[in-house]
């Protein structure tokens, strides 16, 4: 299904719309963990036509308060939770690339032919063929120059094969001469561009380069607008099946228009999320250009599911491509000794603090500790009125940096799913860092230095799911959680702070706004190994049912 932006609808977001009931509402029989300050719990909510909580505490007095005329849920011992919130996440780039076609990232030279030309004859616009998840390394050890297997199989029209982790992509030299990145400058403003033994592009592109290149694959045009749409809806609905009410979209690329899709959900009454997201600062455009285009696209109405009110600023790239920023050399020769920069010097804090004074909050991709220090560094001399400001990823700290979160009001955020924990993972980032990775993700290093901490899922290059991180993140033998309770409150309370709407959202206290979860029974009373298998049932936005999978809130 797409959607003609143009025209006009009488539709309401959930927000302004209140609660599907027609009356007020109250959810009992349940174990109501409330996420306030004491940790107490409940065991029925009471809300209000408006989707605001009016209640809290026994079946009695929750009915006392709300009067007889409500519509009653009972949910037989079932749990509640407030919503979850995922505060680092690209939920348009997921569902675009959900809907993109998919390489197999560890194929065969002919499995990429065989893709390559599949994709050509599906893409119906003639134009640009567009594909994701090719394993970059992978590609490299097959093809040193993997540019002239392409031009080989369609020299005429623009290739981009978009990444399996997002910092990097592989394309033809149509595609590279429209980006100029034929010329020579191959590490210019953030932009790398791997080359032959004769100093010609070779088809990779890294940080970012990719970018670029997906602004011309992917132009503002209403076709790829709806195509976006759609994916988005799509995402979306990942999203609330996952129990997942508040998001952070990290993506943020304004050049494709992806600002608008969200604008245009919100105001026909299908975003059924809030938001606060950031727009891309792109390392290679003149920054008070940028900033002045960026001002005018801001907006941080409290009372709106979604804002655009943040900066994702990259300060480097990633460990297993040798661009995070270290402040010891690499152990290998994957990149330069010390990783990369994608604002060097001073010229970072420069950034940070233009954007700061604007009122944006500062959204820092970090992966290397040196990468770590120098957004620390920036905020230091950033407008913490328009804070707190924020660092994602943190796979390296350094233990002299841990107390500055703390000091500075930094937020601490990480992605620690399953994957990142398995001894294979870890081996393969030794490779890099060598017995660094004693310290790899030092969560429980930064809580118990006094950060406020968060954990999000960076997806789609991650888990989504918010229980199977609780459990991993619980269950890591150093560096972890230290209970249940406290990775709830790096899902929940803690984004909502991050946010700056933790008076409205995060736990579940009388004036708050309904976002809630429902799960098929109490997490807090399973083995930590089993609360995977727990089922996430409903999802309520403002006290609407925007995921049932049982029909619990069908009147």
């Amino acid at each position: 299904m797409t959607r003609a932006f143009i025209l006009a609808t009488t539709l309401l977001s959930p927000m302004a719309a209140g609660n599907a009931f027609s009356q007020p509402l109250v959810l009992t029989g349940a174990d109501v963990y409330t996420v306030n300050e004491n940790r107490d719990w409940a065991e029925a909510v009471g809300i209000d036509e408006n989707g605001i909580i009016v209640a809290v505490g026994t079946d009695a007095e929750v009915m006392a308060v709300v009067g007889s005329d409500a519509s009653i849920i009972d949910l037989e011992g079932r749990m509640v939770l407030p919503g979850f919130q995922d505060v680092h996440l690209h939920a348009i780039e997921a569902g675009v690339n959900a809907a993109l076609c998919e390489f197999e990232p560890f194929d065969s030279l002919n499995g990429y032919r065989d893709s390559v030309l599949e994709c050509a004859e599906n893409d119906s616009t003639g134009e640009w063929v567009r594909a994701s998840g090719v394993n970059i390394p992978n590609l490299l050890d097959l093809h040193p120059n993997p540019v002239e297997f392409l031009d080989a199989l369609l020299p005429d029209r623009p290739i981009l094969i978009l990444d399996d982790i997002g910092h990097g992509a592989w394309a033809n030299t149509v595609a590279l001469k429209a980006a100029g990145y034929d010329v020579s400058g191959d590490k210019a403003n953030g932009n790398i561009i791997l080359r032959n033994d004769q100093g010609a592009p070779n088809g990779v592109v890294l940080e970012n380069a990719p970018h670029n290149l997906r602004t011309l694959a992917f132009l503002p045009t209403e076709d790829h607008l709806n195509f976006a749409y759609d994916s988005f809806i799509a995402a979306a609905n990942e999203l609330n099946l996952n129990g997942i009410t508040t998001v952070s979209d990290a993506g943020g690329y304004w050049p494709q228009g992806h600002h608008r899709v969200w604008d245009w959900a919100e105001e026909v009454g299908e975003l059924t999320v809030r938001a606060s997201n950031a727009f891309y600062v792109y390392p290679d455009r003149p920054l008070e250009e940028q900033l002045s285009e960026l001002r005018d696209l801001f907006h941080n109405d409290p009372d709106r599911l979604v804002r655009f009110n943040q900066a994702k600023i990259y300060v480097d790239g990633i460990l297993s491509q040798g661009t995070g920023a270290l402040l010891e050399p690499y152990e290998n020769d994957a990149g330069p000794e010390l990783g990369y920069l994608y604002f060097p010097g001073e010229y970072l804090n420069k950034v940070a603090h233009e954007f700061s004074a604007a009122g944006f909050q500062l959204h820092f991709h970090v992966t290397g500790d040196n990468g770590a220090r120098l957004a620390l560094d920036a905020i230091v001399d950033a407008n913490q009125d328009s804070g707190p400001h924020r660092l994602t990823h943190l796979y390296l700290v350094d233990p002299a940096d841990y107390p500055r979160f703390a000091e500075l009001n930094a937020i601490a955020d990480f992605q620690i799913p399953p994957s990142a924990l398995e001894d294979d993972y870890i081996d393969f980032i030794g490779e890099f860092i060598g017995d660094r990775t004693d310290r790899l993700l030092p969560a429980g290093d930064l809580l118990n230095a006094g950060a406020t901490v968060t954990m999000s899922s960076d997806w789609d290059a991650d888990e989504l799911n918010p229980l199977i991180k609780i459990s991993a993140a619980v269950s890591r033998e150093t560096n972890g959680f230290p209970d249940v309770e406290t990775a709830i409150e790096a899902m929940t309370i803690n984004p909502a702070y991050l946010l700056q709407h933790d008076d409205k959202t995060g736990s579940i206290e009388v004036g708050k706004y309904a976002d809630l979860v429902v799960i098929s029974e109490n997490i807090l009373e399973l083995p930590v190994s089993q609360i995977p298998s727990a089922e996430i049932e409903a999802t309520l936005l403002q006290g609407e049912a925007v995921f049932d999978a049982i029909g619990l809130f069908e009147e």
